[in-house]
């Protein structure tokens, strides 16, 4: 694991959990169905959230470019 990158993956699982659990309570719905379906929107919107971060951090230089060879 790289350890620049090691905050912004905790920080898009921190993300994700609370993203799920909001929605969870919001849609007042405990169906095995609603939780299953909610969890895989949450993986999926943990995940884009941490490669749009990390693109925005590479453009702003606060993280080695990932076709940098030094990096």
């Amino acid at each position: 694991m790289n350890r620049p990158l090691l905050p912004l993956k905790a920080g898009a699982i921190v993300f994700t959990l609370l993203w799920t659990a909001w929605m969870m309570w919001w849609s007042g719905s405990a169906s095995r169905a609603s939780v299953i379906i909610l969890a895989l929107c949450g993986a999926a919107v943990g995940y884009l959230w941490y490669r749009a971060m990390r693109w925005q951090f590479e453009r702003m230089g606060m993280l080695p470019h990932k076709d940098d060879p030094s990096a």
